[in-house]
């Protein structure tokens, strides 16, 4: 009954550990937003800068999986291709090896009492402020400061084992290159259970540090977390296109070969090189030396395996481009170009994702304007089918609508930072303010049908002038709502090209207000092409509405109220 207690201790200081782990990627991503959003825009098509870049985020974030899983995002999104994504994932691989060295240099070395308790304690305190970096950086310090309390915890327990509860390791242990091969299995195993290679690491290095699991065996155990990592990307990838589910193939292949190859070389050159270079004996029963080894040991790995591979990136590409071939592609239903419904764990992820997806968004519903003016402007040709691929293009951003309210509603249930919770909320109101001007096409596309049928009762030439004059204003609207999604800020001019459009259809409205009191047998008419300015007033108000909702957002003013 005793060791079933001390395991759920155990598990009870893992979970602290997991918990603080997971408090602190997500603070760090907070604070690290700007920073990494910028990352994120300059990925670059040179393998060695990718690697980098790779890196440089899983270090940042501290999270190899959110870096694979912003990787295959990106694929999906057709940003990246397969060779940049192995390049980005080798760096991921490398950089996940950070979290080990701080484990094993501040959890072994240091009393705990010397830093963790100390930013508890001042992290606590920050988060009380009203500043929300402060804030953040409040919550990065108490993760911090829990994972190593989950740490201590783990290294109080295990210890308490009686010797003969693990007796069974020993026999494992025992059997030569089976037990490196089980090793290997345990720590894959445990990698995907856990959903964090970090957290493998650290129950090893303690296990390891208590004498429970021998010095070469917790090496193995380390190959083996390097293949439970590539889980996440796989499990991210369901559902994507084929070239996304592609390179999560390619970081399991990739860290397959070099488990394989570390496997054989581990006894004979991979361990006594380690031995020969990082101070201390790992075997005297010292756990500082023990765990700066095993740090090592994952580290020298992770470089070696991505100097020896990184010159065959193009035959790692095609063998998993015969592997995962073009026919098992069975199709996404969703018509997001840039968004998929995983894993929201790193919401400036999801951000850029949507930011993208709006722009996409926007030049659906631009080419539907277009096509709903040619439509109305030309009542004598038949149209019939762009009338209907018009339509088509309706239910499109209905359905891309949808698609990004659900990812975005549940990044917004995410722990985010307020500026980020905001600007989430931002792009759900754009989102449907764009489909709200699909809309207004549909029925300008109406007005043109029932002008087309209505051999008597259709506008004269004058009336379709005036159509094109008020249209043509509307035109610009879109035209700089286009540029200022792209990141250029004609606000001035949307001002300006706002006022035209109102004035212009006040005077045109006048006009023929005027008109159909001069001539009741045209009410109908005129009606209806008082419903036409209606239509193309409303376009472009609600146009110049997403400008200015997003211009307040980023400058902080006032917002000006609008559709």
């Amino acid at each position: 009954m005793d060791i079933f207690l001390i395991i759920l201790k155990i598990l009870g200081a893992l979970a602290v550990f997991l918990y603080g782990m997971r408090l602190m990627s997500e603070s760090l991503q907070k604070v690290a937003g700007p920073r990494l959003r910028g990352l994120l825009s300059k990925l670059t098509s040179n393998r060695f800068a990718g690697i980098i870049s790779g890196f440089s985020m899983t270090a940042i974030i501290q999270s190899s999986s959110a870096t694979t899983v912003m990787v295959v995002s990106f694929v999906n999104a057709k940003l990246l291709d397969l060779k940049q994504a192995i390049g980005l994932i080798m760096g991921a691989n490398i950089g996940t090896t950070v979290t080990g060295w701080l484990v094993a240099l501040l959890g072994f070395k240091v009393k705990i009492t010397a830093f963790a308790l100390p930013a508890l304690a001042i992290g606590f305190a920050l988060t009380f402020l009203r500043s929300s970096r402060l804030r953040q950086t409040g919550e990065t310090l108490v993760g911090f400061g829990l994972l190593f309390v989950g740490l201590e915890l783990m290294k109080m327990q295990i210890p308490a084992i009686a010797p003969a509860d693990v007796l069974w390791v020993e026999t494992l242990a025992d059997m030569g290159f089976i037990s490196v091969l089980l090793f290997v299995g345990i720590g894959t195993i445990l990698t995907v259970v856990l959903q964090s290679s970090s957290a493998t690491m650290a129950l090893t290095l303690t296990l390891t540090a208590s004498g429970s699991v021998p010095y070469e065996m917790a090496a193995a155990m380390i190959l083996g977390e390097n293949i439970g990592t590539t889980i996440t990307a796989n499990l991210a990838a369901i559902g994507t296109s084929v070239t996304a589910r592609r390179a999560a193939r390619a970081h399991t292949i990739f860290n397959l070969i070099g488990v394989a190859w570390a496997i054989g070389l581990m006894h004979s050159v991979l361990l006594p090189a380690i031995d020969a270079i990082v101070p201390g004996d790992p075997t005297d029963g010292s756990s500082d030396a023990l765990t700066a080894h095993l740090a090592a040991f994952h580290t020298a790995f992770n470089i070696v395996n991505t100097l020896l591979l990184v010159p065959f990136v193009n035959q790692l590409a095609k063998f998993v481009t015969r592997l995962v071939p073009e026919t098992e592609d069975k199709g996404d239903r969703r018509v997001s170009r840039y968004l998929m419904p995983v894993h929201v764990d790193t919401p400036e992820l999801v951000l850029e994702l949507a930011i993208m997806e709006l722009r996409h968004m926007c030049e659906v519903v631009h080419g539907m304007y277009r096509d709903a003016m040619r439509i109305l402007r030309s009542p004598d040709e038949k149209l019939g089918t762009l009338v209907a691929d018009t339509l088509d293009r309706e239910r499109l951003t209905d359905d891309l609508e949808r698609e990004i309210a659900e990812v975005l509603s549940t990044a917004a249930r995410a722990n985010n930072s307020p500026e980020t919770a905001s600007d989430l909320g931002l792009l759900v109101l754009n989102a449907h303010a764009l489909e709200r001007i699909d809309d207004h096409c549909e029925k300008l596309i109406g007005i043109a049908i029932k002008n087309h049928e209505s051999l008597d009762e259709r506008f004269d030439a004058e009336a379709l002038e005036d159509i094109i004059r008020l249209g043509d204003s509307v035109e610009k609207a879109l035209h700089l709502l286009d540029a200022y999604l792209e990141g250029n800020r004609q606000v001035d001019a949307s001002k300006e090209i706002e006022r035209v459009v109102d004035t212009v259809r006040a005077e045109l409205y006048d006009k023929h207000v005027h008109k159909m009191h001069e001539s009741p047998q045209h009410l109908i008419v005129g009606l209806r092409l008082l419903e036409t300015f209606h239509q193309l007033e409303a376009i472009g108000d609600r146009a110049y509405a997403i400008v200015m909702r997003s211009e307040e957002a980023r400058t902080g003013k006032p917002r000006v109220r609008g559709p």
